[in-house]
């Protein structure tokens, strides 16, 4: 009799093991996705904050370009700089340093010249 009970246990288990290499299997690659996920976030925020960044790095050169433009000692009347908002003529100024005041749209500036 206590064979049987040592025959039945044998195959008890035979029948499990599948079911517990299963399992294990799944847990395996529960593990290995959750690893690709926490490698493609640290790949993200690496993305992120070169993006960042370069969006402060652009807007700090913009507004340096931006006051080059009004700085420029060769500025004459009717002049034409390009900013982000469009096309703008110099209309003179006594100022030492000219100011966005200076400037006119092109459309409203080749108004007031009788173009």
């Amino acid at each position: 009799m206590t064979r049987a009970f040592f025959y039945c246990g044998l195959s008890a288990l035979a029948m499990l093991a599948p079911a517990a290499a299963e399992a294990t299997r799944a847990e395996d690659a529960r593990v290995e996705w959750l690893l690709r996920i926490g490698e493609a976030s640290e790949r993200y925020d690496a993305f992120a904050t070169r993006v960042v960044a370069d969006r402060e790095r652009a807007v700090e050169t913009r507004d340096a370009r931006q006051n080059a433009r009004l700085d420029d000692p060769t500025l004459r009347k009717g002049d034409i700089i390009v900013t982000q908002t469009g096309l703008l003529m110099f209309e003179g100024s006594d100022k030492i340093a000219p100011d966005i005041s200076d400037f006119a749209p092109i459309g409203e500036a080749r108004a007031a010249l009788g173009a």
